[in-house]
């Protein structure tokens, strides 16, 4: 596919996440946190944009450089605000979705996904080594319990050149806990499922594009723990908040409760930003496969 019609989806996914409200508990176009506001996710996404459309062209020209492109798009980013971090875990799954797409002739779901996988699991040692090298600049909140491969610890940078670690290896050990690292190497399982949701919300009468990515948010929240959260905030929060979810969810997403969800866990500054990660990839599927607002 054209790589500015590539890149131009997946900007325009980027915008629509985080326009979307109400979202319990992340920045949307009505609310921001202290230190990171709505206007940082709007300059995150247009900063990204060149690296986006140089994915799908190496897609195009069955290139790598997973891990270069991650590492530049969130110097990209980083450059053009200063509310931190703002689309890494969304970059992650970004980059190898829209090389796979640039790789495709024309929009096929089934192809996209398996070139996608394909990209993931021919990942370098350097591809990891980039990757872990920007995590400190993303100022990204990490665990700091893990079993392995701490990628705030410089030491972890010395093991994988002593391992000929590949990025698809690390992310394998990280999959156990992170649900960003289990789409990467798990064949983008969700973003491909609530694309699919999103265009079914979409599709629905009385339902707007805002309603639908809100609602898939929900949906995802109440099937999944948010492993931000629970990284942050630990089990027991991210199980309520995903018990809550499901409330909502069962109840029909009334917009009183999702406003008062949604406020209730900004109060307590619970922010399930992983699942808004893969809100903002499957928003991406969904516009390449022609979604329109």
């Amino acid at each position: 596919m054209n790589e500015d019609y590539v890149a131009r989806s997946a900007q325009l996914a980027m915008l629509l996440e985080v326009s979307a409200y109400p979202k319990p508990g992340n920045v949307d176009r009505t609310h921001d946190y202290i230190d990171t506001r709505y206007e940082h996710f709007l300059a995150s996404s247009v900063a990204v944009y060149p690296i986006l459309r140089e994915a799908a062209a190496r897609g195009s020209r069955n290139e790598r450089g997973v891990g270069e492109l991650i590492s530049r798009g969130v110097e990209e980013s980083i450059a053009w605000q200063h509310g931190g971090n703002t689309h890494f875990g969304a970059l992650l799954l970004l980059v190898p979705l829209a090389m796979a797409a640039g790789a495709c002739e024309r929009y096929d779901t089934k192809e996209i996904k398996r070139k996608a996988t394909e990209i993931m699991q021919n990942t370098s040692m350097g591809d990891a080594l980039e990757v872990y090298t920007v995590f400190p600049k993303a100022k990204v909140k990490v665990r700091r319990d893990v079993p392995e491969l701490d990628v705030m610890d410089e030491a972890s940078i010395n093991e994988i050149r002593e391992k000929k670690l590949s990025l698809y290896a690390i992310l394998t050990i990280s999959a156990s806990y992170d649900m960003i690292s289990q789409e990467l190497v798990g064949g983008f399982e969700k973003t491909f499922e609530y694309a699919a949701l999103i265009n079914d919300f979409a599709s629905e009468e009385r339902i707007n594009i805002n309603d639908a990515i809100t609602h898939a948010y929900l949906r995802l929240l109440a099937d999944e723990e948010d492993t931000f959260i629970t990284m942050k905030f630990g089990p027991e929060k991210s199980k309520y908040v995903q018990q809550k979810a499901q409330w909502i969810v069962t109840r029909g997403y009334k917009r009183k409760e999702i406003e008062e969800f949604d406020e209730e866990l900004i109060r307590e500054g619970l922010n399930p930003g992983s699942t808004a990660d893969i809100i903002a990839a499957a928003l991406f599927i969904s516009i390449l496969s022609g979604l329109r607002v």
